[in-house]
């Protein structure tokens, strides 16, 4: 530093430690909002106050496909962020185009980051032909909400006072049917135009048949597809499920009262506790992994966040930041109760095994049953959040659910217009 420099920020009352002039700015883009934007900036801040090496930026930007098509169009323009949070179910379609660059080897050592510790289904999931593109944050996934006071009514609660187990499509149908006698709403899931829950659904009942649902940009989902999506169509031609709620009215119904379950993602926590602790209306509510609808197998749809480095055109990261933005991840994995509490399972499976986790409410109720069973979307470009196989999917299955397609001509239809990009080169 120059005299003049110096002499400037004496005047000004300034003085610039070694350290904070030789700190890094990691330049962060993440998709978290609500409760989870909040529990990463609480994440992000502890980080940055644990050390003086690396400073993180955190540009929170709007969920979705909207995200993903800026972080690649900005990445291909050698303008994209340091490091992204992005969904596991998006692995294939980056590596695909080259979109992120490869954790080195190095980094992970360099940063004590362990693999070995991560749930195996995720850090697979992470890593293609031997390399891995992302750092698993944690698994969120179906599971069944219920309303302890309706389903007690129908004899469904063991001694324990917990959801008898069911373990096949059979048996939850007899169950619904209990419920029915009760007078309350059986099941609550959102069913409106453009939902994407029966999709995640549809895809746990196929692999619970032991079928896929895309093998070489084919669909190959034949009979279990079909007994799928009859199965849900049932529930609520048979009046067990009330048509047409959106969203935000499937979760309304449920929390209100008014149905003694609800089929939604571990995102529901929070809001499943506010309403327990709700002093004016309080439910007993518990929760339980999604059923083993076919053959006994627990297999159910999730996702992911993770950390990922996208691949800057012309500017590729360099091994410092590169190690800081795993010493970040290794962080977030010793601070993963602090990730636990919006519902996520850590993917830090050490996590799992603490006696402060076991104790959080609700959440040990599926984490362990859950996270070891866990199924992403297919593998290509257009499939994962939000992406083109969703919205397709999300136009014709809860018309076949509401009684508006019959079910066979609602698969027909989705495999016609999703047909039409699934041969089409990786972008």
């Amino acid at each position: 530093m120059n005299k003049s420099k110096i002499l400037l920020l004496l005047t000004m009352g300034t003085i610039l430690s070694p350290i904070a002039m030789a700190q890094t700015t990691l330049q962060y883009w993440t998709l978290l909002n609500g409760g989870d934007g909040t529990r990463m900036k609480t994440l992000v801040e502890g980080f940055n106050a644990s050390q003086d090496e690396y400073k993180i930026e955190t540009t929170v930007l709007n969920w979705g496909e909207p995200f993903y098509t800026k972080l690649k169009t900005a990445s291909s323009l050698g303008s994209g962020p340091d490091m992204a949070t992005i969904h596991l179910s998006k692995i294939s379609g980056f590596t695909q185009t080259n979109g992120l660059e490869p954790i080195t080897e190095a980094a992970l050592k360099g940063a004590r980051y362990d693999s070995n510790k991560i749930f195996p289904l995720l850090w697979q999931q992470s890593t293609v032909e031997g390399k891995s593109y992302a750092l698993p944050i944690d698994t969120h996934a179906l599971v069944l909400y219920y309303n302890k006071d309706i389903v007690r009514k129908a004899g469904l609660l063991d001694e324990q006072g917990k959801l008898k187990p069911i373990d096949s499509l059979e048996q939850f149908n007899t169950v619904l049917e209990s419920v029915k006698q009760t007078g309350a709403a059986g099941l609550s899931m959102e069913t409106s135009p453009m939902s994407y829950m029966p999709y995640r659904l549809w895809l746990s009942m196929i692999r619970q048949q032991g079928a896929q649902t895309i093998q070489n940009n084919q669909f190959v989902f034949g009979e279990a597809g079909r007994k799928a999506m009859d199965a849900m169509a049932s529930w609520y031609s048979q009046g067990y499920a009330t048509k047409g709620l959106d969203y935000s009215s499937s979760t309304t119904e449920f929390l209100t009262g008014h149905s003694a379950f609800m089929l939604n993602g571990v995102w529901e926590i929070p809001s499943v506790m506010d309403k327990m602790n709700n002093k004016q209306q309080a439910l007993d509510i518990g929760v339980a992994p999604l059923p083993a609808f076919f053959n006994g197998n627990p297999a159910v749809w999730a996702d992911s966040h993770a950390i990922a480095i996208p691949n800057n055109k012309g500017k590729p990261i360099t091994a410092e930041k590169m190690l800081g933005i795993v010493k970040f991840a290794t962080y977030v994995n010793e601070h993963a109760l602090t990730w636990a509490e919006g519902g996520h399972i850590p993917a830090f499976e050490p996590a799992v095994s603490t006696e402060t986790f076991k104790a959080m409410p609700l959440v040990n109720d599926y984490a362990t049953a859950t996270a070891s069973h866990i199924i992403y979307e297919p593998d290509g470009w257009y499939s994962g959040a939000a992406g083109p196989l969703q919205a397709a999917a999300s136009k014709y299955f809860p018309a076949a659910l509401t009684g508006q397609l019959a079910p066979e001509k609602a698969l027909q239809m989705f495999e016609r217009d999703a047909g039409k990009f699934m041969n089409r080169p990786a972008r």
